[in-house]
């Protein structure tokens, strides 16, 4: 990994997330066999025998059943230990990229222009007397399989919110140039203008925006005079959602003749 972010001139490494592989209980394939190898050797003997004394091979029939269920079960556990083996994953972010190591494969890696965006999802889960938050994140390529980091990942918390950092330092002023071009910056499940923000063929103009916020996993949009959200969308559906919340908040500053504070990340 080290040496492909060297040869992609990606800088430094700045996090990492990796999964640790659970190893396969080899002992649910070792006491199958031990046990069912003898009593099926038990179950033939005791065929054979009642052949050649009384002519009733069916004698060792029960021991010749059990024997060769145990081993058969033995055979399917093998299987399933040599055909469903998890790689170990890691995931790098550095400065100007990211890098993905699959083990026993050469790595993958991508610059940050070479990322359509990223998507995250943080849900908090609570049984009433603990709560935890699960973690997932996802990195668009434009070429390549997507990216996928999720809590089954060592250190995702940390990764997730530093790898977004540094993302949106990089795509912020770009989608911020592309708006005072004169632009429409799509965020997968929604987008940006100059004149509004929208979803799908709806578009609310931005002196009808009073605020966009996020709540409980959903991405909400209200219009002046409304109660409820003019639009509601999971936030796993709108790509880079920082950049999104930053240049919709600088643009309804704007149209409602605001100055931007001095700490917009714009």
């Amino acid at each position: 990994m080290r040496r492909v972010a060297r040869d992609f001139e990606l800088g430094s490494r700045q996090g990492l997330a990796w999964t640790e592989p659970k190893r396969f209980p080899w002992i649910v394939v070792l006491l199958p066999t031990l046990v069912g190898l003898p009593v099926l050797r038990l179950g033939i003997s005791a065929a054979v025998e009642g052949q050649r004394s009384d002519g009733a091979w069916y004698y060792g029939l029960p021991l010749l059943i059990l024997g060769a269920a145990m081993v058969a079960a033995a055979g399917y556990f093998l299987f399933l230990a040599l055909t469903r083996r998890q790689a170990q994953v890691w995931v790098g972010h550095y400065q100007h990229g990211i890098v993905r190591e699959v083990a026993g494969h050469v790595p993958e890696a991508y610059s940050w222009d070479e990322i359509d965006g990223i998507r995250r999802r943080g849900t908090k889960v609570t049984n009433g007397i603990i709560s935890a938050t699960t973690h997932e994140l996802w990195v668009c390529p434009r070429e390549g399989a997507e990216i996928t980091v999720s809590d089954a990942y060592k250190g995702v918390a940390r990764f997730t919110d530093e790898l977004d950092k540094t993302f949106t330092r990089v795509r912020l002023p770009q989608d911020s140039d592309r708006l005072k071009a004169g632009e429409r910056v799509d965020f997968l499940g929604a987008h940006l203008d100059p004149a509004g923000v929208g979803y799908l063929d709806h578009r609310l103009g931005w002196r009808e925006v009073e605020r966009v916020t996020v709540k409980h996993g959903w991405l909400e949009i209200h219009r002046h005079g409304d109660e409820k959200p003019w639009a509601r969308l999971p936030v796993e559906m709108v790509q880079n959602l920082s950049v999104f919340l930053a240049l919709a908040t600088r643009m309804r500053q704007e149209a409602a003749g605001k100055r931007p504070r001095s700490d917009d990340p714009v």
